[in-house]
């Protein structure tokens, strides 16, 4: 079962990644729903770090915590849920307890909670 803060591939593109390049997201719902719902929650990880050097609400996480050769940013306002059955099995890295703290913060500014 997936939990809150473990990043995963997905098995169907969402359109952040270069084409032929796997596409990983985090799952940001909480981790007792994760086994009972047909969907996740999940934020994408864009591995074009550079894209966003001018944008306030990312969330910059490192390769070891996004399971990847580079460094990744995540992207809070593409929150979206997506079929559990579109993650690859397994999780490939998870982010630390700061990072996901500060990806909450963005998410709450980003949905003005």
């Amino acid at each position: 079962m997936a939990e809150r803060g473990d990043v995963f591939r997905v098995k169907r593109r969402l359109g952040f990644s270069p084409k032929g390049e796997a596409e990983a997201v985090v799952i940001v719902q909480a981790t007792p729903l994760n086994g009972v719902l047909p969907t996740v929650i999940i934020v994408p990880l864009d591995p074009s770090v550079g894209a966003y050097a001018q944008v306030p609400a990312v969330l910059r996480v490192s390769k070891q915590e996004s399971g990847s050769s580079t460094d990744h940013v995540a992207v809070p306002w593409q929150i979206r849920a997506i079929a559990a059955d579109a993650l690859a099995p397994g999780p490939v890295g998870r982010l630390r307890p700061a990072s996901l703290k500060a990806l909450d913060e963005l998410m709450h500014i980003v949905l003005g909670l």
